[in-house]
C-alpha cells in the first residue's frame, strides 16, 4: 500500500475527536462538571489524532512535493498542519495541568476553539488541494 493513501482516514480522526472534545467541553461546562477521566482520554486521543495526521501528511507529500508546491495554498496547508500540531501538544499539557483553576480551564476551553477553528480551515484547504487541483483536472481531461 503507498503510504500516500494513508493520510486521508488519519486526517478524518484529527477532526472527529477534536470536535467531540468540544462537545464534552462544552457538555461539561454547561452541567458545571470538571474535567474527568473521559475528559482527560479525548484530550489525549485528540491531540494524537492531529499528531498523526500531520505526520502521516509528511509522509504523504514527501513523494509528490514538487508538484504539491505548484498549488498556491499547499504552504498555508503545510504549515496550518504544523501550527495545529504544536497547539495542540500545547492543549494536552494545559489539560495536565488543569486542575480547579479556571484560568487554565477557560485557556483550555479558547485554544480548543482555536483548534476546531484552524481544523476546519485546515481541511477546506486539504480538500480544495486534492479536488480542485487533482482530481478535477483529471477528470475534465479529454
Amino acid at each position: 500500500m503507498e503510504l500516500i493513501k494513508i493520510h486521508p482516514p488519519v486526517v478524518h480522526f484529527a477532526i472527529a475527536l477534536p470536535f467531540a472534545l468540544l462537545v464534552l467541553e462544552i457538555y461539561y461546562r454547561f452541567n458545571r462538571k470538571n474535567p474527568d477521566g473521559l475528559h482527560f482520554i479525548f484530550t489525549l486521543l485528540s491531540s494524537l489524532s492531529v499528531l498523526g495526521a500531520v505526520l502521516s501528511g509528511m509522509v504523504a507529500y514527501e513523494p509528490i512535493e514538487d508538484k504539491l508546491y505548484k498549488i498556491k495554498i499547499f504552504s498555508y496547508h503545510k504549515y496550518t498542519g504544523l501550527f495545529l500540531a504544536v497547539l495542540f501538544i500545547v492543549l494536552f499539557v494545559i489539560r495536565l495541568n488543569i486542575g480547579k483553576s479556571n484560568g487554565m480551564r477557560n485557556l483550555f476551553t479558547l485554544i480548543l476553539l482555536l483548534g476546531m477553528i484552524l481544523l476546519f480551515i485546515q481541511g477546506s484547504m486539504g480538500g480544495s488541494i486534492v479536488y480542485d487541483h487533482m482530481v478535477k483536472p483529471w477528470v475534465e481531461m479529454p
